[in-house]
């Protein structure tokens, strides 16, 4: 699935909109190539391309899943759609007043949809993105970092004992699997990896921070999470990351601010009346929009 813009349709004070979201990149297949009849329901077929849809709609995680787990709940679901549908067709639903507005709200909602993508992709440009790039990682100010393992316990007497372990040749790392109640770490040894100075609580920064590489602290530091026992493994100076772990963020930065600039425009051209919640009239003072947060998303 390739990347796309997601649009924020709200509008927020000052008279900007809320901005677009680059969606991550995910394992669904592509709806190309040959397009399979997957179902037929009273004559009416279902496709693959309407089961990647579906799937498409339900985000990164349900992605993930294999094809052979999510697939049969994906084509029920579809079933069940047409099924039911089809009884609200044969009871004239579709002309109701209420599903009629619902349909036209969805159906705008499509449109401004497709044409802020069509006006907005195009400029969304690689030269653009790696100059933003360059520009915000010839600003960053690099941070001192240490590497560190630690070991986390409830008590200050199993913190000493650790300690006594670990003076007499135990290894930090498989003691940090066996002992420290920090479970995402004690897996990995008690590695934490680099961090900054602000990264973590008070006690454990300054001690570890004042540590020399290779150092073990020689007795336990107390936070409100308990006991740790330190291990400093490295310090560096952090960098900016590659453009390659940033550039998501970039692009929806950029689609953001292409977006606003869209609406502006618009807006500049349109004349626009606002009215109170009870249809009064808008003092000029509190004439503002307030976000209603709702969201556009785009086609792919």
């Amino acid at each position: 699935m390739s990347k796309k813009i997601r649009i924020m349709s709200a509008a927020l004070a000052l008279g900007l909109f809320a901005l677009p979201v680059m969606a991550a990149q995910t394992n669904a297949p592509a709806a190309t190539g040959p397009d399979p009849v997957v179902a037929k329901v009273n004559n009416e077929v279902i496709h693959r391309s309407d089961v990647i849809h579906e799937l498409q709609l339900m985000g990164p995680q349900a992605q993930q899943m294999p094809p052979q787990m999510i697939y049969p709940q994906l084509l029920q679901k579809l079933i069940a759609t047409r099924l039911v549908s089809a009884q609200g067709y044969a009871e004239n639903l579709q002309n109701d007043k209420d599903v009629r507005a619902q349909v036209k709200q969805a159906q705008d909602a499509i449109v401004a949809e497709a044409y802020v993508h069509n006006a907005i992709q195009p400029k969304l440009t690689e030269d653009k993105i790696k100059s933003r790039y360059n520009e915000l990682a010839s600003k960053y100010k690099p941070q001192d970092e240490v590497r560190a393992r630690h070991i986390l316990v409830a008590s200050e007497d199993e913190a000493n004992d650790v300690i006594k372990q670990l003076k007499g040749g135990a290894d930090f790392a498989k003691l940090a699997e066996e002992k420290s109640k920090d479970t995402g770490s004690a897996k990995n040894g008690g590695d934490l990896g680099y961090f900054a100075h602000d990264a973590m609580v008070k006690p454990f920064a300054d001690a570890a921070f004042a540590m020399k590489i290779g150092d073990v602290s020689d007795k336990p530091i107390k936070t409100e999470f308990g006991y740790h026992i330190i291990k400093v493994e490295d310090k560096r100076k952090s960098s900016a990351p590659p453009l390659t772990e940033v550039r998501d963020q970039i692009a929806n930065q950029l689609g953001q601010e292409l977006t606003n600039e869209l609406v502006k425009g618009l807006e500049a051209k349109a004349k626009i009346e606002r009215f109170n919640i009870d249809g009064s009239p808008l003092k000029a003072a509190s004439s503002a929009p307030v976000s209603s947060g709702a969201v556009i998303p785009t086609k792919p």
